[in-house]
């Protein structure tokens, strides 16, 4: 049935090649349409499932409090200058006048000076606050008086602060030592990470414009989106970069392969085309370029390969024993075509084992990975015989053919490396009691390596410190402390006394845990956690009211409802109140910590107030989520496709313990992976927690190849020692080639500036080489322990 189905396949690209390539071309059209349809996404939020808590958390802060989506403008210098802060005050009405900018990205500015009370004197240099905002007497001041002004709020802030029993000194926004501002910009929740990338661009144009002519004032840029933006144009140049390289190194194979530059170009168009077509559909069926995308080009290019070469390599083969172009083509891709179909089959049953990962990246990265097998084998077995044919075909080309090769003998004499290759397996096959116990000590120096890999979830080690937003962020958080926001959402009747009690009882738990960071700071500061009942609190001179009337008219006298964090702390119907935690981007126990103690406290005050309902999202909670599918991933994603592999195998040999055998390669591979990673001190994170499953796909075709050629051999009636010298001497080499190509690829990935990217592709690569050492050195001994088994009892081969 399948070789009907290839030979009608090949009838067709040999009768009609201008038609395939027409069908071929016009797909390939609209493919490039949908790759101008990708958009980026490099959020905490695109890496969970949507229905885990801290994402619905998320969407719902989101939607009731604008999300804490922020973009942060740091002034630093003689910040309290009055020209500094009379252009402070007027940057909000600047940037509303732009309407490329205002409400599509900026939906609002939050200074320091926001909330500040005018002070009038007294008599005697004393001065009183009143119910003046210092803004709306801005034009009766000048410079000096502003500035006096100014200090007043922050003298009557650390006042304020110290009578609660709250670290802090000063105005939220304004640093320690007076020497830098710090400007809040909220980001348009509804817009999404692509959006965000482009227009901050046109954001920061005019920020800079702005406060670019404020002499001895340096000015600082960062948030999510132009973090974002620095990732997304990172990670494109290192994508670029990388499938530059491969493609120069996947040039250099095929040259030393086939020596006729045509034959480079006809299978290099067969990968293009391929990569074209993944992703197309990967902008059509509206999946994000993402951090593990960067891997798609590359893993491609490496096992794309393969699929041609082992076509043209029958064609030319099918050539040298007289057939013509037609003929050639047909037997090459109804004998070749077989083969590789099942080996595809394989490989892409492999990265099928990404669709039950809990992370949506990973899911889709499976899917691209099986179309892209697919893809690439359908194109191996139509493009290219039908590229082959248009060239081939003419008389002048049949005779430049017949007259290169005019005499010469197809030879299938083994070369030295074949008999190499041979003679190792053979040896190993020989004592094979030393190679099964140093198997198995590996194996078990593995699993005792394996309780040491530890795990990472920071993206932002993908964007590298040296991008200008990162080295924003990193001076920031010198001068204002870790802008990385979590947060609690509380719901019940928030305004109740109790309740806002209650708020309170959890932010003192949260900031008195005596837990600290790497740094000796503790993990969460009291003053850098804030609530509507803060807010209450510091309006009642350190008391919450006793009745909700007397809250509620409390509010409704303060026109700053935010307390300074940049955002509303309630919900319009009362009903919903966000309690702000900023930390800093600590080590992965840090963050780890931090949503522990967040849960746990939360845990604590809704047992004593049942009223009340709190849920949690943010950096460190989101991170924390994230840290914790990794593990799980590779377990599922990796045992699945070892199990879908093993079970495919097993019906094509139609033999458990062979099917066994041939999966043993992988599983090798992973055990070595695992104990490659802990060697090295790398973690396992979002993208090395894919290599297993990476690895089952790509290297079962090790272990199919040599179980394949050895039943053949052994079948036959050759005795064991040469059937497995025969079979090493035979398919070795096809497989070191292999081997080369695809681990060459995952090699250039190494080669990234980005930490996670380069453990993704050093790791792939020798987990690669792995299974190709194990199907060299272990596969025969253990093929060959099975057919003296066989032999033993007088059973005899099973075909």
């Amino acid at each position: 049935m399948i070789e009907k189905v290839f030979r009608g396949l090949a009838v067709q690209s040999e009768k009609r090649p201008v038609l395939v390539i027409l069908i071929i071309l016009a797909v390939t059209v609209l493919a490039v349409a949908g790759m101008g349809r990708m958009k980026s996404e490099y959020s905490y939020k695109a890496m969970l499932p949507k229905d885990l808590e801290s994402v619905r958390t998320l969407e719902e802060a989101e939607d009731l409090f604008g999300g804490t989506n922020e973009e942060q403008v740091m002034l630093e210098g003689d910040v309290l200058r009055g020209e500094v802060l009379r252009r402070v005050v007027g940057y909000k009405s600047f940037m509303r006048e732009k309407s490329d900018v205002w409400e599509t990205f900026a939906t609002d500015i939050i200074t320091p000076m926001d909330g500040m009370t005018y002070f009038t004197d007294v008599g005697g240099g004393n001065y009183q606050p009143t119910d003046q905002l210092l803004l709306d007497r801005l034009g009766d001041l000048n410079d000096e008086q502003l500035t006096s002004q100014v200090k007043l709020n922050i003298e009557a802030a650390a006042q304020r602060a110290k009578a609660l029993g709250l670290p802090g000194s000063g105005i939220r926004g304004i640093s320690q030592d007076q020497t830098a501002m710090l400007i809040t910009a909220r980001v348009n929740p509804a817009i999404d990470t692509m959006e965000q990338i482009k227009l901050v661009e046109p954001f920061e144009n005019y920020t800079r414009e702005y406060f670019g002519d404020l002499s001895d004032i340096k000015l600082y840029i960062s948030g999510n989106a132009s973090l974002s933006r620095d990732a997304n144009q990172r990670t494109m140049k290192e994508t670029r970069l990388l499938f530059s390289i491969a493609l120069a190194f996947i040039l250099l194979v095929l040259f030393l392969t086939f020596r006729r530059l045509s034959d480079v170009l006809l299978t290099i168009t067969v990968i293009i085309v391929t990569i074209i077509w993944v992703m197309g559909l990967s902008g059509w069926v509206g999946f994000p370029f993402t951090y593990q995308s960067t891997g798609i080009m590359p893993l491609l290019m490496g096992i794309d390969i393969a699929y041609a070469i082992h076509v043209m390599s029958r064609y030319y083969e099918e050539r040298r024993f007289g057939n013509d172009p037609y003929a050639s083509s047909t037997r090459a891709v109804v004998t070749t075509g077989v083969a590789v179909f099942l080996t595809a089959a394989t490989t892409a049953f492999g990265f099928a084992s990404f669709s039950i990962s809990d992370m949506p990246p990973i899911v889709q990265f499976g899917i691209l990975c099986v179309a892209g097998v697919m893809f690439s084998f359908l194109l191996a077995v139509t493009l290219l015989p039908a590229a082959i044919v248009l060239r081939d075909r003419s008389p002048r080309a049949q005779e430049k053919w017949a007259r290169k090769n005019r005499g010469r003998v197809e030879k299938a004499g083994e070369t030295l490396l074949d008999r190499t290759l041979a003679q190792i397996a053979v040896l190993s096959e020989h004592h094979r009691l030393t190679v099964g116990i140093v198997t198995l000590l590996i194996l078990a120096a593995c699993v005792v390596l394996s309780f040491n890999i530890s795990t990472e979830a920071d993206l932002s080690k993908m964007m590298g410190s040296d991008t200008p937003s990162m080295r924003a962020s990193e001076l920031i958080n010198r001068y204002f402390g870790g802008q990385n926001v979590g947060y609690a959402l509380v719901k019940g009747d928030i305004l109740q006394p109790e309740n806002l009690e209650a708020m309170l009882r959890y932010e003192d738990r949260i900031s008195s845990s005596g837990l600290y960071d790497e740094h000796g700071d503790p993990l969460i500061e009291r003053g850098r956690v804030i609530s509507i009942a803060d807010v209450v609190r510091g309006a009642g001179q350190g008391t919450i009211p006793s009745t909700k009337q007397e809250v509620v008219s409390m509010l409704m006298k303060m026109r700053n409802g935010s307390g300074g964090s940049g955002m509303p702390l309630i919900s319009e119907d009362g009903q919903t109140a966000i309690i702000s935690v900023r930390v800093s981007r600590g080590s992965q126990s840090d963050m780890e910590n931090i949503a522990r103690i967040m849960r746990e406290a939360g845990r604590e005050v809704t047992a004593d107030n049942p009223s009340l309902r709190m849920t949690y999202s943010g950096l460190p909670v989101l991170m924390s989520d994230l840290l914790a599918s990794i593990v799980p991933t590779q377990l599922k994603t990796s045992g699945l496709a070892l199990l879908l592999c093993a079970l495919i195998v097993m019906l094509v040999f139609r033999s458990v313990f062979l099917g066994l055998a041939a999966t043993s390669v992988v599983f090798l591979g992973i055990a070595l992976e695992i104990g490659a990673l802990a060697v090295l001190g790398w973690s396992l994170d979002f993208m090395t927690v894919m290599i297993s499953s990476l690895v089952i796909g790509a290297g079962i075709d090790f272990g199919i190849h040599v179980t394949h050629r050895f039943r053949e051999e052994w079948c036959a009636g050759v005795e064991v020692d040469e059937a497995i010298r025969r079979t090493v001497g035979h398919v070795g080499k096809a497989l070191l080639a292999a081997a080369v190509t695809t681990a060459g690829a995952f090699t250039i990935i190494a080669l990234s500036d980005m930490p996670p990217l380069r453990r993704f592709g050093g790791i792939t690569a020798l987990s690669l080489a792995f299974a190709l050492m194990a199907s060299l050195l272990v596969l025969p001994s253990i093929l060959a322990w099975y057919a003296g088994w066989m032999e033993r009892r007088n059973r005899g081969c099973r075909a």
